[in-house]
């Protein structure tokens, strides 16, 4: 069900591209009337294993870096994927608050910032999810933060952007490497937020299946206890 959604939604991108081309504009109102509630038919069918979760959630993040440039989009299908997100981590015991299925349900018409806000708000801890590359897929809005960044500036972003060659080689990267060898990894250690706020943290990393069971990154859930502030 959900793959024949999926291509069904390419096969209307594409006779999209192709009314764009030739400034068809009736035809490209008549597509664009059908993508819309597709999208949302998408982004509201329950997965039912392993493979269709990362289809799913693979759709959303395809769509986000196919529309990097701009960053209303990017930030439109980051909370596609954060709710995604926050729905299926759940099932492998990551917290949430209780909202309503309204509240839960981004916004199709437009970008909502305040709703952006809450979905990503939705998960206590920090998320971050990446492929086998060490390249990140997804960012929570508290993560970001902790780097005082926007979720949209991880996407497609290498771990080394984002840490020192250092602490990337001696404790990120061979923690990943484990987990996507198909380890769950926990571990702790202390870290300072780009203000100089030193947490305790503990990292739990989780394999992120993908189809036919293939390992296709890392799911990072890290909890934080304030301890003090940096001095010089």
């Amino acid at each position: 069900m959900l793959s024949a959604l999926i291509q069904n939604f390419d096969q209307l991108a594409n006779e999209l591209l192709v009314a764009v081309r030739d400034g068809d504009e009736v035809e490209i109102s008549r597509l664009d009337a059908q993508i819309l509630p597709l999208t949302r038919r998408i982004f509201d069918f329950e997965a039912r294993d392993h493979a269709e979760v990362m289809a799913q959630i693979a759709f959303f993040n395809r769509l986000a870096m196919k529309n990097c440039e701009d960053d209303g989009s990017v930030r439109h299908y980051t909370t596609l994927m954060s709710s995604l997100f926050a729905r299926y981590l759940e099932r492998n015991g990551v917290r949430r608050p209780l909202v309503s299925s309204r509240d839960q349900a981004p916004s199709f018409a437009g970008y909502d910032p305040s709703l952006h806000e809450l979905v990503l708000d939705s998960i206590p801890e920090r998320v971050a999810v990446f492929d086998l590359d060490y390249r990140y897929i997804y960012c929570n809005q508290r993560n970001a933060e902790f780097h005082n960044k926007r979720p949209s500036d991880f996407i497609g972003k290498h771990l080394l952007d984002m840490i020192d060659r250092k602490r990337f080689n001696s404790r990120a990267k061979p923690r990943i490497d484990e987990c996507i060898g198909g380890a769950r990894v926990s571990y702790s250690y202390e870290a300072a937020d780009a203000h100089g706020r030193l947490f305790a943290i503990k990292c739990r990393m989780t394999p992120l299946t993908g189809p036919d069971d293939a390992i296709a990154g890392a799911v990072l859930v890290l909890s934080m206890q304030p301890m003090f502030a940096r001095t010089a």
